[in-house]
């Protein structure tokens, strides 16, 4: 109590807080650090306590920002790999032998549902109403955005996959719900303003509220669409906007994100044509996350991808997205492309194989590579599931940080190998 957190480490999946930076104030804060799956934090000494005499450090003193582990009190231990300095947090023997479910998933997914449930109602509402001529209601928006945006920050993962699930005729209504969803999460990986990071979940709830200018024949068409067909749905960002800007209280970034999210990252996107630079952040972000969910869900003419499909397919549409910012993406809801270097909990480097699960939830990691003895192991598939704090992919890796002579090659031959699940399963 008393510390002042400068940053949090891990995934921010596991990231209890909108915030990043903000002193414990309160024991409820510190259980929420104590229960939650970072693997550490780092604090400043100069704005809190420090862990070695619990003094204020006096004025002018010198006053390094300290690592913190989950010991809680003792500074974070490093391993060096070899011509790097580069910090790791390795987990507990007995950690990598008994997987633990993470705190509060199920019973959040069961507070998320009654969320979704909500929000539906509220966004078929809203798309009625605009039918009949009348303003969006946006203050009902902005609670139901701050809702799911609590769901976000308990545990992101459980609404998140919850919303993908979604029916054939539910997706209007509920691809609001799941972009504002993977937008709140985004931003938050981005570490943007708070206030930023509610308009922009208020944004994902209005973005597509242009669509009720557009049949439902046309919008639930199975088949391709004709050239006459294609121009009335590109019709729906100026419409939308047009309807926000008559709406009191809509956030700018809402009236950005409605008008901009169909636009490419080339200029071949619409209404605007506009590429590069000319997009906003918000307009980037949001392009991702309407096609992510878009793809990722059952439609009249397309079956739906798995979350691994969908990120490595949309890695191949070059000019469509900022590819940075995709990648950012990826890392903010723990999906990666097939191919793409990771580093486990366990230790272990792997390559990203696929997906696994009942809803196709669990990523696929096939590990061959130990981090500790700098060698290649035999590969075994590790399924990493939402619900478990390990194993987990702690973030993606860098080829070239490990010196790997012919990386394409390596890669490749990972691929291809025929392994056992893991624990010899199946």
């Amino acid at each position: 109590m008393g510390m002042f957190v400068h940053a949090f480490e891990g995934s921010w999946f596991d990231h209890p807080f909108w915030r990043s930076n903000f002193r414990i104030e309160t024991s409820e804060q510190l259980e929420r650090i104590r229960n939650s799956g970072i693997e550490g934090l780092m604090i400043d000494p100069e704005r809190g306590i420090a862990p070695s005499d619990g003094r204020q450090p006096s004025k002018g003193e010198a006053s390094p920002h300290r690592k913190l582990s989950r010991s809680w009190g003792r500074p974070r231990p490093t391993v060096s790999a070899a011509r790097s300095t580069r910090v790791f947090a390795q987990p507990d023997p007995e950690d990598r032998a008994a997987p633990r479910p993470r705190r509060g998933y199920v019973g959040e997914c069961r507070r998320a549902k009654r969320t979704i449930d909500r929000t539906r109602q509220a966004v078929t509402d809203m798309f009625e109403g605009a039918r009949l001529g009348r303003a969006v209601e946006v203050k009902r928006m902005v609670k139901l955005a701050s809702a799911i945006g609590a769901s976000i920050e308990r545990d992101a993962k459980a609404l998140i996959n919850l919303v993908r699930l979604k029916e054939k005729d539910e997706y209007t209504y509920l691809h609001s719900v799941a972009v504002c969803a993977l937008m709140i999460n985004f931003a938050r990986h981005l570490e943007l303003d708070p206030q930023e990071v509610e308009d922009l979940g208020v944004a994902g709830l209005l973005h597509d509220v242009g669509k009720v200018a557009v049949s439902d024949a046309i919008l639930n068409k199975p088949g391709v669409l004709s050239k006459g067909e294609m121009q009335s749905v590109r019709t729906h960002p100026v419409a939308g906007h047009r309807l926000l800007a008559n709406s009191a209280g809509a956030p700018d970034l809402a009236l950005e994100l409605c008008l901009r999210h169909h636009e490419k990252i080339d200029g071949s996107g619409y209404p605007g044509g506009l590429k590069g630079d000319e997009l906003s952040l918000a307009a980037r972000m949001g392009a991702i996350c309407d096609v992510y969910d878009a793809v990722t869900s059952n439609r009249p003419y397309k079956r739906a991808w798995t979350p691994c499909e969908a990120l490595t397919e949309m890695k191949k549409w070059k000019g469509h997205f900022d590819s940075a910012l995709l990648d950012r993406f990826a890392d903010s809801v723990g999906i990666y492309a097939v191919g793409t270097l990771v580093r486990l909990s366990t230790g272990e480097l792997g390559v990203v194989v696929g997906s696994a699960g009942e809803a196709s939830e669990d990523v696929v990691v096939r590990a061959f590579f130990d981090c500790d003895a700098l060698a290649e192991i035999e590969p075994v598939d590790r399924a990493v599931a939402p619900s478990a704090e390990h194993p987990r992919i702690v973030g993606r890796d860098s080829p070239s940080f490990w010196r790997f002579p012919d990386w394409d090659a390596l890669r490749h031959r990972v691929l291809a190998a025929k392994v056992a699940p893991e624990d010899g399963e199946g």
